[in-house]
């Protein structure tokens, strides 16, 4: 049985997003190397503040507020998956949301696929009355991977993190992406929603509910 990769293994942090959902894309292999690189960067500087990091790189496309029924979103993303084609995924340069957030991002360009993307799966959900936790409107919407987490720092520590920010630099990469995943958090577990492929892929076991009590989970031990 294939195990289900997290994206979060920060307990506090999980708990806070409990009841919600998400879409996200899981971020292509070839941007793995680049993505450690800058974050172990952070992580040592950072090294005993109060800081959190993702566990995998992703992009997230859309949250729904806690409470929502995931078989509803489940069914949300299956008919917007289908007139997705494949998505093109390509890396920025490094940047950060300002406070009271105090993350580090890598940023992704918004293509006019991307947006598109994005546009499409609001509407939807709009249109089928579910409630979008993510206050940021489309066309200011910044495509992103998340590096870490600073919201806990002090002032000091904050405009040390961006004299870091500028003074490091971001391999460009790219690849392609068919899939985009639902993502659950309950009972102070992450779990997958499903695997839903974009313009009529197919992924084998894919797209059923799956709960904390029997998904298959990584130990979300930190690094």
């Amino acid at each position: 049985m294939t195990l289900y990769e997290p994206f979060l293994d920060d307990p506090a942090h999980i708990a806070e997003l409990n009841g919600q959902r998400f879409v996200v894309l899981r971020a292509p292999v070839a941007f793995s190397t680049s993505y450690r690189e800058i974050q172990d960067g952070f992580r040592k500087r950072l090294q005993g503040l109060p800081a959190s990091y993702p566990a995998r790189p992703h992009v997230t496309l859309c949250g729904f507020a806690a409470g929502t029924p995931l078989v509803e979103v489940q069914q949300l993303v299956r008919a917007w998956a289908v007139g997705i084609p494949p998505l093109h995924i390509e890396v920025g340069g490094l940047g950060r949301f300002p406070p009271p957030f105090q993350i580090v991002i890598i940023e992704v360009r918004k293509t006019p696929a991307l947006f598109a993307a994005l546009a499409g799966l609001r509407a939807l959900a709009e249109e089928k009355q579910l409630s979008v936790s993510t206050v940021v409107s489309v066309e200011q919407w910044r495509f992103h991977m998340s590096v870490a987490y600073c919201s806990q720092l002090r002032e000091a520590e904050w405009r040390d993190v961006l004299t870091f920010v500028q003074a490091s630099k971001v391999r460009q990469v790219h690849d392609d992406l068919n899939a985009a995943e639902v993502v659950a958090f309950d009972e102070g577990q992450e779990y997958s929603g499903g695997t839903f492929g974009l313009g009529g892929s197919t992924f084998p076991h894919s797209e059923g509910e799956t709960s904390p009590s029997n998904s298959t989970l990584e130990p979300t031990a930190r690094d």
